[in-house]
C-alpha cells in the first residue's frame, strides 16, 4: 500500500512540472533559478535557439553584437534580451540598431515575452541572464 501511494506520489509531481514547466516554453524562474522545457537551470545564464534548443551562455554583464548576430544568423521574428532581475545587464548600443524585433527587458518580463511571443507562433530566440 505504501508504495503504490510512493509512486502515485510521484507521478503527481512529475505531471506538476511539466504542468508548470511546459516543453519549449520557461516555466518557474526566480534570481539566479530558471527552468526552461522542463530542465532546471540553476545560476546560469541562457541561449534560446530559434530551434527551441537551450545553450548555456558565458556569464557576463554584457550582450554584445557578436552574441546577438549569431542568434540572428537563425532567422528569429524577435530577439528577446533579459538584463537581470536588477537590470544590470549592459547591451551594445549597436544592438539598438538592428533591423530585427528586439524587445530588452528585466528578465522576468523577458521570460513572459518570450513565451507569449513564442505562443503567438513566431520564431524567437532569447539571450536571459539569470541574476543581477
Amino acid at each position: 500500500m505504501r508504495r503504490g501511494l510512493f509512486i502515485l506520489t510521484l507521478v503527481f509531481i512529475l505531471f506538476l512540472w511539466f504542468v508548470v514547466n511546459p516543453i519549449g516554453r520557461f516555466g518557474f524562474h526566480m534570481f539566479g533559478f530558471t527552468v526552461y522545457s522542463c530542465i532546471p537551470f540553476p545560476y546560469f545564464d541562457l541561449k534560446i535557439h530559434v530551434n527551441g534548443f537551450p545553450s548555456i551562455r558565458e556569464k557576463s554583464h554584457f550582450v554584445s553584437l557578436a552574441e546577438v548576430m549569431e542568434l540572428l544568423d537563425e532567422k528569429p521574428d524577435v530577439l528577446v534580451i533579459g538584463i537581470g532581475y536588477d537590470e544590470m545587464v549592459r547591451v551594445d548600443e549597436r544592438v539598438r540598431g538592428l533591423e530585427v524585433e528586439i524587445r530588452i527587458l528585466e528578465t522576468s518580463r523577458a521570460i513572459e515575452e518570450f513565451n507569449r511571443v513564442k505562443d503567438q507562433g513566431k520564431r524567437v530566440a532569447a539571450i536571459i541572464h539569470s541574476t543581477c
